[in-house]
């Protein structure tokens, strides 16, 4: 769990996971229409126009997400079956949608899921910083990306997410330029390091280098042997989630252009790591109400299209999630967990 989230009882936890998600549905419910410039009567209207066929599509592509991002856990996690990972991934997603900072008690059930199979502590330890990391970077990546597709259009605030978008595509590249020198520069004559905290403070200091060290150091065999893997699957799993994107879209008439619909998409990835609501639901699809609206969408088909996208990435993980984490208890109360494969 997360620092924040560790200190508080289980009731509070409890009480803030329904209160998170219930303004998460409060937002779908009541702002996304205001948002869109429409209200319920119409967007129910424009939802009984979606028939079976399209349904059928949406479920097709949010599976396919779902079974992406698979290959980003087993690269992350030697060992892990593709099967084993969408069971982590299903029934992870499910924790982490119910409660604000569900990050934190999803990597508790991936921690007891993976232990279960036989996996040893470090190597977990290794797949949540790496599949944390690499959802950040993209997304992140990916907004940017995004937001400076969307400069000049009449979004409103986009000026100011192109300009954040530019600083976060040239950061790295200015770290790389500078890397170099950073790396051998030398220390000063006549300087002499900080002195050492002494006793305790010293030890734990000590151990805590050691083991950033040694998990810095897995980390990067992990990434050297497997980076085509977490890179495709990473690449894989926005490709799904952009494709039913669309498809939502199109679903409910929209009217919005591929190019538009899809920068829109990307620029909107940066906010589902907001941790007001489960993974930013109604926040989200708010965001990207308001900027298909002011590039021309139709704002009843708009609203359709984004409560059916929250519907296909969000709360229909829920149940599904809740039948792999009890498919899941009731395999592992059968046997005993089985030494994990060893890592090539």
């Amino acid at each position: 769990m997360t620092p924040l989230t560790a200190r508080l009882p289980k009731s509070a936890l409890r009480l803030l996971g329904l209160l998170s998600s219930a303004a998460g549905l409060i937002l779908l419910a009541l702002a996304l229409p205001r948002a869109a410039g429409t209200d319920w009567a119409a967007v129910r209207a424009q939802l009984g126009h979606v028939g079976g066929p399209q349904v059928a599509l949406l479920c097709a592509l949010a599976g396919a997400a779902l079974w992406s991002y698979t290959y980003v856990l087993s690269a992350a996690l030697p060992g892990l079956t593709l099967r084993q990972a969408l069971l982590v991934n299903c029934t992870g997603s499910a924790v982490s949608n119910l409660l604000p900072l569900g990050g934190g008690a999803g990597v508790a059930v991936t921690y007891a899921m993976t232990r279960r199979w036989g996996h040893p502590p470090r190597a977990v330890t290794v797949c949540v910083a790496l599949t944390g990391v690499c959802n950040v970077a993209a997304r992140l990546a990916l907004s940017a990306v995004g937001a400076l597709l969307l400069a000049g259009s009449p979004v409103p605030g986009i000026g100011w997410a192109a300009a954040a978008g530019g600083v976060v595509l040239a950061l790295p590249v200015a770290l790389a330029a500078g890397w170099p020198a950073l790396r051998h520069r030398r220390r000063a004559p006549g300087t002499r390091r900080p002195p050492a905290p002494a006793g305790p403070l010293r030890h734990a200091a000590r151990r805590a280098r050691q083991l950033a060290v040694r998990l810095r150091d897995e980390s990067r065999d992990v990434v050297r042997r497997s980076w085509v893997r977490l890179v495709c699957g990473m690449a894989a799993t926005l490709a799904a989630q952009g494709a039913l994107f669309l498809a939502c879209l199109q679903a409910a008439g929209a009217g919005s252009g591929t190019g538009e619909a899809l920068a829109v998409f990307a620029a909107s990835r940066l906010l589902t790591q907001i941790a007001v609501t489960p993974g930013g639901i109604g926040v989200t699809e708010c965001a990207a109400a308001v900027a298909l609206v002011a590039l021309g969408g139709v704002p009843a088909a708009v609203a359709s299209a984004m409560l059916l996208f929250a519907t296909f990435t969000h709360l229909l993980e829920i149940p599904l999630g809740a039948l792999t984490g009890a498919l899941w208890l009731l395999r592992a109360g059968r046997r005993r967990p089985a030494p994990a494969p060893a890592a090539p």
